[in-house]
């Protein structure tokens, strides 16, 4: 690996790690054989140096490459050692955060959040930092829906939300436990409702309610953090009094919770479960778009708003007239509605009020 000016990149030059802009944003992934059009993409968003592999690869005629750049930027990063190898070390980990979970339940291990914590911290590495986590995220939708990858999957995302919110890394380091833990009274839920494979009804939902505070009864005498306690039992809470089991409001909500909150929530609805499909998270989106200063701290929800959509470009998506695109530029005012790239053709959704994105493709 050798780090190239960006003036001296040529056709055949092999890219060794992902290209973001200084915002985060990903320009081309790893692995990209770099072509004329590559180089002018790079060069386009003012960026100095790359880091590319020691030897030159064949470039492949446009044609073919537009063919198999047209399985997507998604069907790319799945291929990719990273990806396959960041899916196994989150199975791997949520199995044994699981056992973790149900020996602190019996009472027989401490409740050591430093060494519970040390995994997500690996993974976070693993998937490129704050830049690489929704990449990895967006494409493990295909997983099983287990509460012990949702936990590390919203301790992934509370960490990174934490740091686009420029938290002291003590807060960063909180929010990454409250996010690991905060389902942790689903344990001493009955089994038969947690692998129900239909939607839960009113009554079932009201009994699964109530892991926050079995949750918070496992942890209230450990010596642990007081807002990871408060996280587990406040995380459903809601600004406007809608949330559960106090219906807190406003400031009366850890602010720890408020990180988890959004986190829960996003991976709740993009996450497969056994009685549906994954939500579009443009859909997720334009929910927090419409009521999220309702009901989430509002620092925390415009920020998660404001850098979630960037995680986005170059991501293929379909919209709901059926045409496929590339998310080329997001909207400032409507982050649910982008400008997305048809072929030759750039459908502004906010212009185009009859379409929205109805999946990632």
């Amino acid at each position: 690996m050798k780090l190239v000016s960006v003036d001296k990149l040529e056709p055949g030059l092999v890219v060794s790690e992902n290209i973001y802009t200084l915002d985060d944003r990903l320009v081309l992934p790893k692995g990209t054989i770099l072509d004329e059009k590559d180089i002018e993409r790079i060069r386009s968003y003012s960026l100095y140096n790359i880091f590319v592999e020691e030897e030159k690869k064949p470039v492949v005629p446009k044609q073919e490459k537009a063919d198999s750049a047209g399985l997507s930027y998604s069907e790319k990063l799945k291929n990719t050692e990273e990806f396959i190898r960041f899916k196994q070390h989150i199975e791997d980990n949520a199995e044994k955060l699981e056992e973790s979970f149900r020996l602190l339940a019996n009472d027989s291990i401490p409740l050591d959040v430093d060494k519970l914590t040390e995994p997500v911290y690996h993974l976070f590495v693993e998937a490129g930092g704050t830049a690489g986590v929704f990449d990895m995220l967006h494409n493990l939708r295909d997983s099983s829906d287990e509460v012990y990858m949702h936990s590390l999957n919203v301790s992934l995302i509370s960490n990174t939300l934490a740091t686009w919110m420029r938290l002291p890394n003590s807060k960063i380091q909180l929010a990454t436990a409250a996010g690991l833990l905060h389902d942790i009274g689903k344990v001493l839920m009955p089994p038969e409702l947690l692998g129900k494979n239909k939607q839960l009804t009113d009554y079932e939902q009201r009994i699964m309610n109530e892991h926050v505070i079995k949750g918070y009864e496992l942890v209230k005498d450990k010596d642990i953090d007081t807002h990871i306690k408060n996280a587990i039992i406040m995380h459903h809470e809601r600004r406007d009094g809608s949330g559960f089991p106090f219906h807190l409001k406003n400031d009366q909500i850890d602010e720890i919770a408020s990180i988890v909150a959004v986190a829960d929530v996003y991976d709740s609805l993009t996450s497969r479960k056994k009685y549906r499909e994954p939500i579009c998270p443009f859909y997720v989106i334009q929910q927090f778009e419409n009521e999220g200063l309702d009901k989430y701290d509002p620092n925390t929800i415009l920020t998660f708003l404001s850098n979630i959509v960037n995680t986005f470009i170059a991501n293929k998506v379909m919209l709901s007239n059926g045409l496929t695109g590339e998310i080329i530029f997001v909207n400032p005012e409507h982050l649910a509605k982008p400008v997305v790239k048809c072929g030759e053709k750039y459908i502004d959704l906010v212009k185009n009020k009859g379409l929205s994105i109805v999946a990632l493709v």
